[in-house]
């Protein structure tokens, strides 16, 4: 047949498969698969007999997915090409004509060729070559030819190394495991290589094949491997990975692997998901997912488990020494196991303290355990969970094993036997680009991260181990951990509604009316810390004022310290960085010492006053200086340190009419950050012009004080970094922004002008989501600043734009922070009018709101 015509055949039936099979979505995904592979057979034998050769010594065999008829729509079409005799020349120009062809038939396939001899010393052949080899089937040649392939591949690749295949297969999924460990519950996973992907399925295959030599892996059942509702599941899941494989691969028109956010939405459209009231329908799908991944990575833990101590340590004969641990417990190898079968019914809180057990001397509970755990759950009853609620509590508190305690116990189902809520949440997707975990991963994680305070000893860490060692009721803050985000699974305002969840939840549990307190306060508030230091002037003592209101003792302030710390890390990527660790920690800092004081008012006072002498100390006899110090405002004297003061006074001294503006910039350690100070005659849109400088690099600014000295000098210090850079970079390239600034404000350079030759933007990815625009005016805080916080999608400019807008409403600047996350900002100004006032006028501030609208 000639190559358009083959390329017709295979590309008009590929289309009708599409068009009548996957666009109707009336299609089983078993029999989809198998279309796809038959189309592939049968253009290969046309384009096989479009030759004139001999193929008497020649076979075409299939391997792999194509083998198993499990293809997707563009999978590789993996062949082996198996020759009996040396090959002659004509037989080569055959073959070299033949894969052409199929590649210019478009099937791009992936050719081996082999020998008999090549075959007949597997030392020749990896472990990739082996494991293709497994499965293979006859499609064109000489039959003859396969079943002597067939033949060797038994005899000497799978009978003769057989045990050893299994070991090499159990590490190689042992240590895959390792390298995807936390990629079946990230926000983008790999559904075939992941955890509970394609690949742990083949794995399974595999064994089954090689060891009892079945296809059909109801074998497991017949060998008592797994159970009859666990081949079920694992099918039903199997099947459900493919399902999205297969629209993968239509969405991007090519082979691909990674469930991206830019794909989610439009395959839960294509599997029928719908938003309902608590969740939207890729979420739901999502769920659905981490669930099948969650099934399929399980069973296939459970076959190797077993297959490791049934047939491989069985096999080789190996003693195995058994250790008692007491009340029915016996350890052995590295598994927790048990003597009796009716053990829980003997000691039912053994159901809690199994895990602790396990942990402490560094076990895994072997699969026939959790099994029995499982099969008495039903002991786990209302009497029993407020009897036994403290040592849950003990339990899930065993720091550094809180997290392989909670997730073994969210395995076995005995978590959420004492905590159904958390049913809601587990494997529930966050459609967002800021987290990168289901909720239930995302919760345990952060209980890692608090693991790792009592186990890991760094000076990277120091402050948040110090107060961690410090807090005497480590239980409380585990539990609120625990539950922090269970208000997720109810939809929005998910910290008010977890608060009413962990009263309901601590009072079932028993615990005291204290303990329930400290619990829903904390869960409350967990985000309030956050936003606090990421979004307010954490030196304001109003700011600590309102913050601290809202804690009710210092250890509670120490456990929200690192609840806030761990959730925050938990997030994943890069969203908790050096920047707002610092500010996270100063306000800790912050706080704790008005806490301790009898009155802070007078804290403040004697700070103001101490800084005050010391500057008269620093500069001795400079009358300039001085009398600039009698002038400072208090604020700004508690806010900066006494050597940056001296400095601000020094720069000020300096300006004249010929020498108007002074910058300097400096790596800040204690912030994690550059900062830049500029110094000048006081002048309307300085931050403005400024934002737009910074934003023409692709600098990211993260806070900005604005002071105005004696004389009408102004000082803007800016805090900065960049995106994936380092602050060590910044400094480098510190003389062009300190030029270009210059240029900027002396009128040489105009900012529009820069930021319309801006390539490139802070955010660069393909929008997927569509931000929330919100602004919100805060009048409570402070008592002299209206602060306004704006939510908006990150661009270049952004700020520069919004200052725009206040220096056209004659607005005045005094202080800004910027927190972003990932493509969303959070801008916080604190704001007076012209007049220095705060701004309570209702239609003012509409039109603040409109005006910003017009920008963002």
């Amino acid at each position: 047949m000639e190559l358009s015509k083959l390329k017709d055949f295979y590309w008009g039936n590929w289309n009708r498969i599409k068009k009548e099979q996957f666009n109707n979505n009336q299609f089983i995904t078993w029999d989809f698969l198998s279309s796809i592979s038959n189309l592939s057979d049968e253009t290969i034998r046309l384009a096989f007999k479009s030759f004139d050769i001999d193929s008497s010594e020649i076979a075409i065999i299939p391997l792999g997915g194509y083998a198993r008829k499990e293809m997707c729509p563009f999978s590789d079409i993996d062949i082996l090409i198996f020759h009996t005799k040396t090959l002659r020349k004509k037989d080569e120009e055959f073959i070299q004509s033949f894969i052409s062809r199929l590649w210019d038939i478009g099937l791009a396939p992936g050719v081996q060729i082999k020998d008999i001899d090549e075959l007949c010393e597997p030392s020749y052949l990896d472990e990739i070559v082996k494991n293709s080899l497994i499965d293979h089937r006859f499609l064109e040649g000489s039959f003859l030819v396969y079943k002597e392939f067939e033949r060797i591949v038994s005899n000497y690749i799978l009978n003769r190394g057989r045990y050893n295949f299994l070991v090499a297969k159990i590490n190689d999924v042992r240590n895959r495991m390792k390298r995807y460990r936390d990629s079946m519950y990230k926000i983008e996973p790999n559904i075939k290589d992941g955890i509970g992907g394609v690949r742990d399925y083949n794995a399974v295959y595999w064994v089954n094949k090689v060891l009892f030599e079945s296809e059909n892996l109801v074998t497991l059942v017949h060998e008592k491997i797994i159970n009859y509702d666990e081949y079920e599941s694992f099918k039903k899941s199997v099947e459900f990975i493919f399902k999205i494989r297969i629209r993968l691969h239509y969405f991007y028109n090519r082979k691909n692997d990674i469930l991206n956010m830019e794909s989610q939405k439009y395959i839960s459209e294509s599997l029928g998901y719908m938003d309902t009231s608590y969740s939207l329908g890729v979420e739901l799908f999502l769920r659905d997912y981490y669930r099948s991944a969650r099934t399929i990575s399980d069973i296939t833990h459970k076959v190797f488990e077993k297959v490791f101590t049934n047939y491989t340590i069985n096999n080789n004969m190996k003693k195995i020494y058994m250790e008692d641990l007491g009340f029915g417990l016996v350890k052995y190898e590295n598994t927790l196991t048990v003597r009796d079968s009716r053990i829980f019914e003997k000691y039912p809180l053994l159901l809690i303290n199994i895990y602790t057990i396990a942990a402490k001397n560094g076990l895994k509970i072997s699969d026939g355990t959790s099994q029995l755990i499982r099969e008495n759950l039903f002991l786990i009853d209302e009497n029993y969970l407020r009897k036994n609620g403290y040592f849950f509590l003990k339990a899930i508190s065993y720091f550094p094993y809180s997290f392989k305690v909670a997730n073994s116990m969210l395995k076995d189902g005995v978590l959420t036997r004492f905590i159904p809520e958390f049913e809601d949440i587990y494997c529930k997707a966050q459609f967002n680009t800021y987290h990168h975990y289901t909720v239930d991963e995302h919760t345990l994680l952060a209980l890692k991260f608090i693991d790792d305070l009592a186990n890991i000893f760094t000076s990277k860490y120091a402050d948040y181990q110090k107060v961690f060692t410090e807090i005497e009721r480590k239980d409380l803050l585990a539990m609120s951990m625990l539950l922090h985000d269970i208000g997720k699974g109810q939809g929005k305002n998910h910290s008010e509604v977890g608060a009413k969840m962990s009263r309901i939840i601590s009072g079932r549990l028993g615990f005291k009316l204290d303990d329930i307190d400290t619990i829903a306060n904390l869960v409350e508030h967990h985000l309030l810390m956050a936003h606090i230091s990421q979004r307010r002037d954490i030196n304001d003592l109003d700011v600590i004022k309102h913050f601290i209101s809202f804690i009710n003792s210092e250890e509670e302030l120490k456990m929200l310290y690192i609840l806030t710390y761990a959730d925050s890390r938990a997030t994943g990527g890069n969203n908790f960085n050096d920047w707002k660790k610092s500010l996270l920690t100063d306000l800790y800092h912050n706080a704790l010492r008005y806490m301790q004081s009898e009155d802070m008012l007078k804290e403040f006072v004697s700070i103001v006053s101490n800084k005050k002498a010391k500057l008269k100390d620093r500069v001795g006899s400079n009358v300039l200086m001085l009398n600039m110090i009698d002038s400072l405002d208090d604020d700004y004297i508690f806010s900066n340190k006494i050597n940056h003061i001296v400095r601000h006074l020094d720069m000020a001294i300096k300006l004249n009419d010929d020498n108007r503006k002074i910058i300097y910039g400096e790596i800040r350690e204690d912030l994690n950050c550059f900062e830049i100070t500029i110094c000048t005659f006081d002048s309307i849109g300085l931050l403005k012009k400024v934002s737009g400088v910074l934003a023409s690099f692709n600098i990211n600014i993260l806070g900005a004080q604005i002071y105005t000295l004696n004389r009408m000098i102004a000082i803007d210090k800016i805090q900065v970094n960049m995106n994936n850079e380092s602050v060590e970079f910044i400094a480098e390239r510190f003389p062009d922004i300190e030029r270009r600034i210059h240029d900027v404000l002396s009128g040489k350079v105009n900012v529009e002008d820069l930021l319309s030759k801006t390539l490139g933007t802070i955010y660069s990815r393909k929008k997927i989501f569509k931000v929330n625009r919100k602004i919100e005016f805060d009048n409570v805080t402070s008592p002299i600043y209206t602060i306004v916080d704006i939510y908006a999608e990150d661009f270049v400019g952004l700020l520069y734009y919004i200052l725009s807008v206040f220096e056209k409403l004659r607005i005045s600047v005094q202080k800004a922070k910027i927190s972003t996350d990932v493509n969303r900002v959070v801008d916080s100004f604190y704001i007076t009018d012209e007049f220095g006032n705060k701004i309570e006028d209702k239609s003012m501030l509409q039109t603040i709101r409109e005006e910003i609208f017009k920008v963002i």
